[in-house]
């Protein structure tokens, strides 16, 4: 059983404290679209505090808020976030820069930003996003998450203050290979707390989180009902598209 060498570090003392709901890529029950500025907004006048987003570099290397490879199911375009401008995704897509986000005083002041990558080695996108944060001294209203344990060890090389949160989820996508599956390399890497899909939550397994001091966030929950059972159960926080 992996999850008995799973270990967290200490949430660092200058961190932002969770709130026990986020909005998933902001709020979109009133037809804003995902990831963007008036989904954002739309959270926070619906009270939420934290909203979840998914930054991604466009071609000339600006993190930008995208939860896709390219835009097709939001902008019908076959064109990947990775070959278009910051310029040119806002045109086609309202795709908004994480700095717009972070900048604006109308959506909540604390921010989960996955980080969209699954490189092993180097990747530019970790640089870049800490670049913003630094720049905008926003340290304290930021926790990173990602699927990739090695994404969140770069972050932390830049970034280490900011709180990281493992993403895990039992989802057969190509990507989402049998070691993050299962959690084989949580143990060779440092994070904060456990971000785990809903169908992977029980009372057993919360209680085997609670006994190692854990924290863990439950994600994307569909209802108030959800949110109430996983809350009850011992989550830190709930990850929902419901406010």
């Amino acid at each position: 059983m992996i999850e008995k060498w799973i270990h967290v570090q200490r949430w660092p003392s200058q961190a932002l404290v969770l709130p026990r709901m986020q909005a998933h890529r902001g709020y979109c029950g009133d037809g804003a679209q995902e990831n963007t500025l008036a989904a954002f907004r739309a959270a926070r006048a619906r009270g939420a505090l934290m909203f979840e987003c998914d930054v991604r570099l466009s071609k000339d290397q600006i993190p930008v808020i995208f939860h896709d490879e390219d835009l097709l199911r939001l902008a019908g375009l076959h064109d990947k976030v990775s070959d278009l401008t910051a310029v040119q995704l806002k045109d086609r897509a309202q795709v908004p820069t994480l700095a717009e986000v972070l900048l604006d005083p109308q959506v909540p002041r604390f921010v989960n930003i996955e980080l969209k990558s699954v490189k092993k080695l180097d990747d530019a996108l970790e640089r870049k996003t800490a670049d913003v944060v630094r720049k905008l001294k926003a340290e304290n209203r930021v926790l990173f998450s990602s699927f990739n344990p090695f994404s969140l060890y770069r972050i932390s090389l830049h970034l280490p203050q900011v709180p990281r949160a493992l993403l895990v989820t039992p989802s057969d996508e190509p990507e989402n290979h049998y070691l993050l599956k299962h959690m084989w390399l949580a143990p060779f890497f440092s994070f904060h707390c456990l971000h785990l899909d809903q169908a992977m939550v029980t009372e057993s397994s919360m209680t085997f989180w609670a006994k190692k001091k854990i924290p863990v966030a439950v994600w994307t929950l569909k209802s108030k009902t959800e949110m109430q059972k996983y809350l009850q159960m011992g989550a830190i926080s709930v990850i929902t598209d419901v406010l």
